[in-house]
């Protein structure tokens, strides 16, 4: 049988994206478009070692590590749980788009041949009822995940916030926390809580002073403001908040425009608080709403 080596290249490369896209897009993910591509040139070794007449044992073992190569590169890092969702979700897409039995079939190649044949031994019938085990138990564990994805979308709004002159728009996902009821002390106005390094990277560049300043070991920061550049009080302000056993400031930016959704979009008023730590484990999202801001109250 003649192989065609760039022809098994492209097939196998754009199953294995469009399966990385289809795991993004059922947890949510937002996708890297270059480590989609590392995961891609990943999945293409088991390709060439069986191209090239490697060894068996070789083979089978790279077939089934390179998923979890596969998963680790083609998405951002994050905790071990969100990891073997990941990879859980990607591996049952694997099975179930290729057919279950030919997929475990053409894995692992239990009669040793590379012939297209379809051939099972009575000695290998339990590949048949433990696959269907595994794919019942994986579709009741994604379909649990799929609910609360769903439940989570349904509260994941798209925001786009403008800096002003200078800066560079930036897009957020934020989800609404019914538990956020900071607001501006000076104009009373919700606080709209965004990640720190992702607020940054739209900003102009002469805000990182104030971004980086000393003022987050005072017990009183609004001195600091006043002292370093009394014009900055028209767009930063230190928003208090109480931590388990200390109060403590985030700082606050009142940004240009704000604006919700894509389908409808709408103006709201808020000011920024940005906060250092990841609000999502997963990356989920990057911002989290005043329930005003949804209401319509607030803007």
């Amino acid at each position: 049988m003649v192989r065609y080596l760039d022809l098994d290249l492209m097939i196998n490369g754009i199953m294995d994206l469009f399966l990385l896209l289809l795991t993004a897009r059922i947890l949510n993910t937002p996708p890297s478009f270059y480590r989609l591509l590392g995961g891609v040139f990943i999945g293409e070794f088991p390709v060439l070692l069986s191209a090239f007449g490697s060894v068996p044992f070789l083979l089978t073992l790279s077939k089934f590590l390179t998923p979890f190569a596969m998963v680790w590169v083609s998405f951002t890092k994050v905790g071990i749980r969100t990891y073997v969702k990941r990879l859980t979700l990607f591996w049952i897409l694997s099975v179930g788009l290729g057919g279950g039995v030919y997929a475990l079939w053409g894995w692992v190649e239990f009669d040793g041949s590379s012939s297209n044949a379809l051939r099972l031994g009575i000695q290998n019938f339990w590949v048949l009822p433990l696959g269907s085990l595994f794919w019942w138990g994986g579709q009741k564990v994604s379909l649990n995940w799929l609910s609360n994805v769903k439940k989570l979308r349904a509260s994941v709004y798209d925001v786009l916030i403008d800096f002003g002159e200078h800066s560079n728009p930036i897009k957020v996902k934020a989800l609404l926390d019914t538990g956020n009821q900071l607001r501006d002390p000076l104009t009373g106005t919700p606080v709209l809580l965004v990640e720190e390094e992702i607020a940054a990277a739209g900003m102009p560049a002469d805000w990182q002073t104030i971004i980086k300043g000393s003022w987050r070991n005072l017990d009183d920061p609004w001195p600091w403001l006043w002292k370093e550049d009394s014009s900055w009080m028209k767009t930063f302000v230190f928003i208090p908040y109480q931590a388990v056993g200390h109060k403590s400031y985030l700082l606050g930016i009142r940004p240009q425009r704000i604006v919700l959704g894509s389908s409808e979009p709408q103006d709201i008023q808020a000011t920024l608080a940005l906060v250092q730590h990841p609000l999502s484990q997963d990356g989920a999202f990057q911002a989290l709403l005043h329930p005003e801001h949804v209401q319509g109250s607030g803007g």
